[in-house]
C-alpha cells in the first residue's frame, strides 16, 4: 500500500488522503463511459490497495454508490465516504434541497454504500 500524504478533514479528527477518489465515473451511460461490474469491482479494489482513503460520491452519480457497497463494503474500514445529500434526481437546482431531502439521501447512501 502507498503512503500518499494526508490532511485532517475540518474539525472530524479524520486523516484523508489528499489524493481521493471521485466516483462519478462509476456512473455509466448515458452520462458517462459504459463501465461494468468487473471494472468497477477492480477500480474500486485498486483505490484502496494503492493507499486512498477518500472516496467522494453522490445519488447524482448513477451506480456508483451501489457498486461502492457491492464491491468495497468488506473493507469498509479503510475508507471515508463522502456523498452529496438532498439532491432529488430530476428535482429543479436549490428548489428541492431541504433537511427531510438530506436525511434520506444520507440514509440511502448509509445502506448502499
Amino acid at each position: 500500500m502507498a503512503d500518499l500524504p494526508k490532511r485532517r478533514l475540518g474539525k472530524t479528527g479524520a486523516d484523508v488522503t489528499i489524493l481521493g477518489f471521485g466516483a462519478m465515473e462509476l456512473r455509466g451511460g448515458p452520462s458517462g463511459p459504459e463501465v461494468t461490474d468487473e471494472q468497477a469491482e477492480m477500480i474500486l479494489n485498486a483505490v484502496l490497495d494503492n493507499g486512498i482513503n477518500f472516496i467522494d460520491t453522490s445519488i447524482d452519480y448513477g451506480r456508483s454508490e451501489e457498486l461502492i457497497g457491492k464491491y468495497i463494503s468488506h473493507r469498509r474500514d479503510e475508507y471515508f465516504l463522502a456523498s452529496k445529500c438532498g439532491c432529488v434526481i430530476g428535482g429543479q437546482q436549490g428548489k428541492h434541497i431541504h433537511r427531510r431531502t438530506g436525511t434520506a439521501s444520507t440514509t440511502w447512501c448509509l445502506l448502499r454504500g
